[in-house]
């Protein structure tokens, strides 16, 4: 006889916030980069960062499960403006609303002292450029 493997269906749970910010720190590349912040809106929330110079790469498919498989599945994303929503609306399942909140104090502040930290404050090590594998 078979055995009947679990299912086990993720349930919807929280809010996030997604915030794309522009630097000139580098992070290694030498060069200005977009990142874009995957974030739980909850007290200690986790954080999925996405890191790139082309701003179209940050929110993807591709980062949209990166993201999910780290945080869960949210019941609704906040953004910042317009431009972010319409995009991660094109990535996100339709059961996911998505909702500008130009207001709201945690994506603005993410979105404003990002940028204003001193280089020193940020521990991060320095990774080459991807390649692809042939």
């Amino acid at each position: 006889m078979r055995t009947v493997k679990p299912r086990y269906s993720r349930k919807q749970s929280g809010e996030w916030g997604v915030v794309e910010v522009w630097s000139t720190h580098g992070f290694g590349q030498g060069a200005p980069v977009w990142l874009a912040f995957w974030m739980e809106l909850v007290p200690e929330g986790k954080v999925s960062i996405e890191i790139d110079p082309d701003r179209d790469a940050n929110i993807t498919s591709a980062t949209w499960g990166r993201a999910r498989r780290a945080l869960g599945l949210p019941e609704r994303i906040l953004v910042l403006d317009d431009d972010t929503a319409r995009r991660v609306r094109n990535v996100v399942p339709s059961r996911v609303a998505v909702v500008v909140a130009p207001d709201h104090p945690r994506l603005t502040a993410m979105a404003a002292s990002f940028d204003d930290l001193p280089d020193d404050d940020l521990d991060l090590v320095p990774f080459p450029a991807p390649r692809a594998r042939c």
